[in-house]
């Protein structure tokens, strides 16, 4: 078990997802408190799993809870595998509920024992206005913006599409207005943050409070958002 904002983590023990997300919360960059665990510990058991999770609830009281997979096969410089892992949104801050899904609907779906770095990530949900994708290459950022979790990157409908450099901004709204100009005046410096940190260019998956950007993922920018930004 380990603790995601507290802890620095080894990607090849608890996959890139969860191990780039330590590292953004040990830069100071908001990050929901999530709690990581080696899915290796969980198929052999989860009465420990419910033991930490109970203990982690107790001490984030989070009011809503989101499950997802991490492992070394997803995420890389050299394969993306986008959409390999699993989402779960909207689960109750239960131990012994989330200890059932992870043990009946993710270990055996993906098989995550056998993964290496293979790890369930147990975090707070974020609650937020706006929820959506960031990518920054060569200082040029595209955005967009859903109010849905995970909206931007299922297909759902947008209400912000946004382009932003040094010099110039463009950007396109639904029918309600966004404070587009605000929103990637924060996403601008924190992308170009992490993309220095890590040393390639990223996609951000991200939530927006009103008051300041969650960071919810980091992974290398793929050839289908280079095309997209194209």
């Amino acid at each position: 078990m380990a603790d995601l904002l507290s802890q620095r983590l080894d990607p090849d023990m608890w996959g890139h997802k969860a191990a780039r997300l330590s590292q953004v919360a040990d830069l100071g960059l908001p990050v929901p408190p999530g709690l990581c665990l080696s899915s290796a510990s969980l198929a052999h058991g989860t009465s420990e799993a419910i033991t930490s999770i109970c203990t982690w609830l107790k001490l984030y009281r989070p009011r809503r809870v989101v499950v997802r997979t991490s492992s070394t096969l997803e995420d890389g410089l050299e394969r993306a595998h986008a959409g390999r892992s699993v989402s779960l949104l909207n689960c109750p801050p239960d131990a012994s509920a989330l200890a059932r899904v992870i043990d009946q609907d993710l270990l055996p779906r993906e098989e995550l024992e056998a993964v290496p770095g293979g790890c369930v990530l147990v975090q707070e949900q974020a609650e937020a206005s706006l929820y959506g994708v960031a990518f920054i290459s060569k200082d040029r950022l595209l955005v967009e913006a859903s109010p849905y979790p995970d909206g931007a990157t299922a297909g759902m409908p947008l209400r912000m599409r946004a382009r932003r450099d040094a010099r110039r901004f463009r950007a396109s709204t639904g029918p309600e207005q966004v404070p587009s100009l605000a929103l990637t005046a924060q996403l601008h410096p924190l992308c170009q943050q992490l993309s220095a940190h890590f040393g390639f260019d990223v996609d951000v998956e991200w939530a927006w409070n009103g008051a300041m950007v969650l960071v919810l993922q980091v992974r290398p920018i793929t050839q289908a958002a280079l095309e997209w930004a194209s």
